[in-house]
């Protein structure tokens, strides 16, 4: 009975030092990576020497639809002036596929595995259109060198596909975009890396516009977004849109039931980058405030006052080809305001 009794003891002894030890872990663990958070924002890092390797930079081709130049700006972020950003920041090049003589044979092969057997039409000297004769609404257009494409059911033509409501829910219709993507190997890391935007769709005049429920939407949406780079966010002309989309009917007929799949990929080599000078952040602020940045969102109800309330680098991925990914400023304010400045300093910028 002793000897129970001892053992008994030794063991309440040694879960009592185990839980007090683990205590202290946390404790230790949590202490230590405040103390860093607090070391690192009061004696930041030196910002990495700019080497310029790319050598002078095209500048940033913004689309020029969203320029605006009548809005009138207002500073409110938390510092009180505009933040400070670092001096200088990665700049990443984006290879592109060569010519070759096997481009469209292998756009034909593409194609035929969304079941689009017919030859294509060229549009432009890289663009061919493909149309199913079973369903000649439905089309794919494919650019032989980028690869990039856009299949596409024209619905505005045959809106009877909208009486059928057998509406995916969103994680079925994630779980079958991302199959897709798979399948046909076009799953990066960086979008497998990267965020989802679900959004349901509601068909009104000749157009899907953006409902609130399940219940009321006649499709569904989703886009797929890159990862961060350099523990960056990607920003895109149209902040809601990814560069790979998806949107869903609840139209019982296979081919209807995929009203469009948008692929406008263009890959990143991180392991190729260069270091630029940026321009100061006050010079950002004025360029934008003079009018020379781009809207990329602009604040519900055409609100011509707007307040400013977070400033930030990004990284900016353009629609069209581009040589280097290059940083940004983004400019956040209400009413869900976003606006874009070109960050690497004037010199090493055409």
């Amino acid at each position: 009975m002793a000897s129970l009794t001892i053992t008994a003891y030794h063991a309440r002894r040694t879960i009592n030092w185990g839980i007090l030890a683990l205590i202290a872990y946390i404790v230790v663990k949590l202490s230590w990576g405040i103390f860093a958070a607090i070391w690192l924002m009061l004696f930041p890092p030196p910002p990495i020497p700019a080497n310029h390797a790319f050598g002078k930079l095209s500048a940033i081709q913004f689309p020029k639809t969203n320029e605006a130049t009548d809005f009138r700006y207002r500073l409110e972020t938390i510092e009180g002036y505009v933040p400070p950003a670092s001096e200088s920041a990665m700049v990443f090049f984006m290879p592109k596929n060569p010519a070759n003589l096997l481009a469209l044979t292998n756009a034909k092969e593409f194609a035929k595995q969304f079941e689009f057997i017919s030859d294509p039409t060229q549009e432009t000297k890289y663009l061919y259109k493909f149309t199913d004769p079973q369903e000649p609404l439905r089309q794919l257009r494919y650019d032989i060198i980028s690869k990039n494409f856009s299949l596409r059911y024209l619905y505005e033509q045959d809106t009877s596909l909208f009486t059928q409501r057998d509406v995916p829910l969103p994680d079925a219709a994630l779980t079958e975009s991302q199959g897709i993507l798979q399948n046909f190997q076009l799953y990066s890391k960086d979008i497998a890396d990267g965020t989802s935007n679900i959004q349901f769709l509601k068909f009104s005049g000749d157009t899907l516009v953006p409902t609130t429920s399940h219940s009321q939407a006649d499709a569904l949406r989703i886009d797929f977004f890159r990862g961060k780079i350099a523990d960056t966010k990607i920003f895109y002309p149209n902040p809601d849109q990814g560069p790979i989309t998806f949107i869903h009917s609840g139209s019982k007929q296979s081919k209807k039931r995929l009203l469009e799949f948008t692929f406008n990929y263009w890959p990143i080599d991180p392991l190729t980058n260069a270091t630029y000078v940026l321009k100061p952040s006050t010079q950002a602020w004025q360029e934008l405030q003079s009018g020379g940045g781009f809207i990329a969102r602009f604040p519900k109800g055409d609100k011509k006052d707007v307040i400013i309330r977070k400033v930030y680098l990004g990284y900016y991925d353009s629609l069209d080809a581009q040589t280097y990914l290059q940083p940004i400023f983004v400019f956040e304010g209400d009413n869900g305001f976003l606006a874009y400045v070109s960050a690497v300093a004037p010199p090493w910028t055409e």
